[in-house]
């Protein structure tokens, strides 16, 4: 993928909460807070086979870079195989958009 000025980069990825949420941050300065059970549910990886979470569900327990178009996400349950590419991520924070300025 090749960026240009329709790409989706983040410019920061923070777990926040204890592991409960993904904070995103945009380079055309969006940002939104994704949380981990959400994120956990969308993963793209074949391999969604889930264990209990146990007290408190599902965390983010590590957030690393694939190359330069992905972030692969570690979870308490063992969920380690997802890749989260930059457009799914600012896909699943639509819904946090503000309104188009008329």
């Amino acid at each position: 993928m090749s960026e240009n000025a329709t790409d989706p980069w983040p410019s920061e990825l923070r777990v926040r909460e204890a592991g409960r949420v993904l904070r995103v941050t945009f380079v055309d300065g969006f940002a939104a807070n994704l949380a981990a059970e959400r994120l956990r549910a969308a993963s793209p990886s074949a391999d969604k086979r889930r264990a209990p979470a146990g007290e408190g569900g599902v965390r983010i327990v590590g957030v690393e870079t694939v190359g330069n178009y992905a972030a692969r996400i570690t979870f308490s349950d063992g969920h380690n195989t997802g890749i989260y590419s930059w457009r799914l991520l600012r896909a699943l924070t639509a819904d946090q958009e503000p309104p188009p300025r008329a």
